[in-house]
């Protein structure tokens, strides 16, 4: 087994371009001769002129693409996605499970809780596919929702947040659209508590299903319009990185906080499929939907990212999980068909996408599909086998 424990990463990258400088040296001209007629000096030599070496042209890709999972468009497709993205925020708790819909989202990010009873929170953004069951449970938003979605222009689904989170998250209305679903009662949401499924109490946020179609189709910012593409994908006929990549069967995450959760990933025929492992015991539990089965994904990202609890600057109140993303930069491991390869990522302002350099320097390639992205803190524990 492999265990990698990260070290912070400077952000950003300094170029240092040399310059080689050449000393000539002339020959003496010989003096007039006496007869008064003076030689013909030779003739200097010719130092040839090198040929600039032309930089490489980077590849941009004007695939036409479902923007969330990099998957090329068919006929009819790109009227399909002129519509909004739907970010829906999901608990990882005992008492939230099972969840309903989250397997049909395009990427589920799964962001540090630090708190002993809530170690792990989703962020599941729809696009391709909104399910028809809606996504269940639903709770409140977090500062890192703002630098992950801002790029898509989309609607951020939650129930709340504390007062100066929400206050952070319309600062940014210029490109998340906030939905809260207390005071909604528009078939955006449904409340529905089909009973048993935690202790401790009918908590009111669990009944939460947010619509993610409903959402989507009374969006406001980007209507009618495909989203920007949010990944790195390798161009068609082009193996993604990972096809020269370390083999893996297995990769788990260490979330460590107040407490511990562990995330787990094992390969299957054509899938990485997902388990979970609470700090109280010892038992993995297959991480299953209500209607469906396991969760899984033939892509998983881990970006590493330094966080910790507390408040942004320029605001005050409850300390909550705040990520160094904006203007920052970490290692990452990406997984896919049986291998992984890693690199650098950096992200600029709120808007920016995330950039992803492979450790040889190129950029990484990902294959089309839905991704998983998990975001352990700088020196969190993966093990690899």
């Amino acid at each position: 087994m492999i265990e990698l424990k990260r070290r912070s990463v400077l952000a950003g990258f300094a170029g240092v371009a040399g310059a080689a400088i050449v000393g000539c040296s002339a020959d003496q001209a010989p003096s007039p001769s006496a007869t008064g007629s003076a030689p013909t000096p030779p003739a200097p030599a010719e130092t040839p002129t090198p040929t600039p070496t032309p930089s490489p042209s980077p590849i941009v890709d004007t695939t036409p693409r479902w923007p969330l999972t990099g998957v090329p468009f068919e006929d009819g497709d790109e009227k399909k996605a002129a519509r909004s993205t739907v970010a829906v925020k999901v608990p990882v708790e005992k008492r939230s499970f099972p969840h309903s819909g989250i397997d049909k989202a395009d990427i589920v990010f799964v962001q540090a809780q630090g708190k002993s009873y809530d170690i792990t929170r989703l962020c599941a953004v729809f696009h391709s596919t909104f399910p028809s069951e809606g996504a269940n449970p639903v709770r409140s938003t977090r500062p890192v929702d703002v630098p992950l979605l801002a790029p898509l222009k989309g609607v951020l689904a939650c129930t709340g947040a504390v007062p100066w989170v929400l206050k952070y998250v319309r600062k940014h209305k210029k490109y998340i659209e906030l939905r809260e679903k207390y005071g909604d009662r528009t078939d955006r949401w449904k409340l529905w508590n089909p009973g048993g499924w935690w202790k401790g109490g009918n908590l009111t946020d669990k009944s939460v299903v947010a619509m993610p179609k409903a959402l989507s189709r009374d969006a406001k910012l980007a209507p009618d319009t495909v989203p920007p593409v949010y990944l790195q994908y390798a161009l068609p006929g082009e193996d993604p990185s990972t096809a020269t990549g370390t083999p893996a069967t297995q990769v788990t995450v260490t979330y460590a906080g107040s407490a511990k959760e562990y995330h787990r990933w094992t390969w299957g025929k054509d899938s990485w499929k997902k388990s979970i492992r609470f700090q109280e015991g010892k038992t993995w539990y297959d991480w299953e939907v209500r209607k469906g089965g396991q969760i899984d994904a033939p892509n998983v990202l881990i970006i590493h990212c330094e966080w910790k609890m507390g408040v942004l600057d320029g605001y005050s109140g409850h300390k909550e999980p705040v990520y160094s993303i904006v203007n920052g930069g970490d290692r990452f491991l990406y997984f896919h068909d049986g291998k992984y390869v890693t690199g650098t990522w950096t992200k600029g302002k709120v808007t920016d996408h995330f950039e992803f350099t492979l450790d040889d320097g190129t950029p990484l390639r990902m294959a089309p599909g839905r991704t998983w992205v998990e975001l352990p803190n700088t020196d969190d524990k993966v093990a690899i086998k």
